[in-house]
């Protein structure tokens, strides 16, 4: 096995850790799955967004986001309505309910990470790593959109064909 897959596995298997450790944590103190919690993380600058943004973000399918929106919905913490400029669309946003809720879940969520990771990683160790994270995830996203524009010939322009 090459070192480059030694350290996906274990990242995955890292990732996998935690997600279960969070989502437990806000499961029985918030009766709050931690998918229910990243859809309240996506609103949480107040603005409405479409489903197919909110997919986006959570790198599902647009399907997957409906149905985890009408979930989150359910429970009262976004609002669903048609989207005026669009009557196909629907536009989701956080309910007063929903911001409490993640305000209260931020802080069970943050606990539950520092279980994890401190005594492991000091502060900087853990920002260093966030930063690491986060240039990864910029690079490969969009390395991912312009292999996926490329696969299906479409160039900067949109119309495929040499650009």
């Amino acid at each position: 096995m090459t070192p480059r897959v030694r350290w996906l596995n274990d990242l995955i298997r890292l990732e996998i850790m935690l997600w279960d450790h969070v989502d437990a944590r806000l499961k029985r103190e918030h009766d709050l799955p931690l998918s229910s919690f990243e859809t309240l993380l996506a609103l949480e600058d107040g603005e409405p967004r479409r489903i197919g943004d909110l997919a986006g973000v959570l790198r599902i399918t647009v399907g997957g986001a409906s149905k985890l929106a009408d979930r989150v919905r359910a429970a009262g913490l976004i609002d669903r309505a048609a989207d005026p400029g669009d009557r196909r669309a629907s536009l989701i946003a956080l309910t007063p309910h929903g911001r409490a809720s993640l305000a209260a879940a931020t802080v069970t969520y943050d606990a539950a990470v520092a279980e994890m990771l401190d005594g492991v990683l000091n502060d900087d160790e853990q920002r260093s790593m966030h930063e690491m994270v986060r240039r990864l995830l910029a690079e490969t996203t969009q390395r991912s959109h312009s292999w996926s524009t490329h696969s299906r010939g479409v160039t900067s322009f949109g119309t495929g064909g040499t650009p």
